[in-house]
């Protein structure tokens, strides 16, 4: 069951998002963004998002889940061994493991994700796949199998490598897929953590709050000099989930990845909502048949659109185009034409239009009334006749 519930979630990674296009009252800095409405499957903004990019430590989403659905038990140990961090380059971000220590498979988890120490980030490798290079593989199995085309992985740290690259569009479709496990959720989602009593470190969790964005449930930071500022991460305000990605913001300035970020969900979370456009059982038209009968056509669902706030319901304009008249030949279920909702000329949700019932012959109004003149004539010309008759008898008589 596990392994079908996997590629339905895969399959729904791939509806085709829909991208409003506005011009929106802000500034950022980051060269590339994505953010998700992930209620609707929409992408609601975007700058760049498919361009190829260095992710740096973002890509520790993908050591993470990996080893996450390797491990069987994330509470058992792993001991780092002498010289096993030479290889790695003296400039990552480290939690600072020593040789001999005997951390948990959780630990080196919380480490990547939290500190994003590249020595726990490595560590993982060696633990699930015996060395970086066939965990390598399987990380780029894992994005093969995510649909995300533009990503190739060269090592489990995130520094940049001739080769290794992806987008901030396949970062956030990551993401999306890592929060549906329920074990990842729970380390990305975490504050701050302690390995072995003596390792304490924070996240973006906690750095996010410091910025007074306490919609911010979980992320992950990044940076090299050539990818910038980076940050993926997945937020919530009244009741819509976001997942939003930043990438190439200016080192120079500290935290610009987090000071991008709020100001887009600021924007967003104060200036837009849901909106209900049209309610089940709003008559949207009525058409008229060839026999002057008069058919309304309703709302056959509720249409609740994510879109600026202060539209309400009054200023919408409902378009029907298509049959104004309908003939003998339409059956109950043919499509007849469509209705739109409109905001100022803009066409917010359009629907196809079907026939509610068959059309049968019924005698038009003007022709009722005729054939009752005529029944009633005929009514009173024989009445007549008969009292005739019967003034003729008594004469006889």
């Amino acid at each position: 069951m596990k392994k079908y519930l996997k590629y339905v979630l895969i399959i729904l990674f791939l509806i085709p998002f829909r991208v409003y296009a506005e011009d929106y009252n802000f500034e950022i800095d980051s060269k590339n963004v994505v953010l998700f409405n992930i209620n609707d499957n929409e992408i609601i903004y975007e700058k760049n998002k498919d361009e190829i990019i260095k992710v740096a430590s973002m890509q520790k989403v993908l050591t993470s889940i990996v080893a996450i659905e390797k491990l069987d038990n994330l509470d058992d140990t792993f001991t780092i061994t002498p010289g096993m961090f030479n290889s790695l380059d003296y400039d990552l971000a480290v939690v600072g493991l020593r040789a001999y220590d005997t951390v948990t498979y959780r630990d080196l988890l919380y480490g990547t994700l939290l500190r994003s120490g590249a020595d726990c980030a490595y560590a993982l490798g060696i633990a699930v796949s015996g060395s970086e290079e066939e965990y390598v593989k399987l990380m780029n199995e894992k994005a093969k199998e995510l649909g995300l085309k533009n990503t190739t992985i060269e090592n489990t740290t995130g520094l940049d490598s001739p080769n290794q690259h992806s987008t901030v569009y396949d970062m956030g479709i990551l993401l999306k897929y890592a929060l549906n496990n329920k074990k990842f959720k729970e380390i990305a989602m975490t504050p701050e953590y302690t390995i072995l009593n003596k390792y304490n470190f924070g996240g973006p969790v906690k750095k996010a709050k410091q910025f007074g964005m306490d919609y911010f449930i979980a992320g992950k930071t990044g940076f090299t000099e050539e990818a910038g500022l980076c940050l993926v991460s997945y937020a919530s305000s009244d009741g819509i989930d976001y997942i939003l990605v930043t990438a190439g913001a200016d080192y120079s300035k500290k935290d610009q990845n987090f000071h991008d970020q709020k100001t887009i969900y600021d924007y967003f979370i104060n200036n837009y909502g849901y909106t209900t456009l049209i309610n089940k059982g709003d008559k949207v038209t009525t058409i008229k048949t060839m026999y002057d009968q008069k058919i309304d056509i309703f709302a056959k669902k509720d249409v609740i659109q994510y879109m600026k706030k202060g539209v309400f319901k009054k200023d919408l304009e409902i378009v029907y185009s298509g049959k104004k008249v309908l003939d003998r030949s339409i059956k109950k279920g043919d499509k007849i034409g469509k209705y739109q909702i409109k905001y100022k000329n803009e066409i917010l949700y359009e629907e196809d239009v079907f026939s509610p019932k068959r059309v049968v012959f019924i005698l038009k109004k003007k022709y009722k009334i005729a054939f009752v003149i005529i029944v009633i004539s005929i009514i009173i010309h024989l009445i007549i006749r008969s009292i005739k008759r019967k003034c003729k008898k008594r004469k006889r008589r």
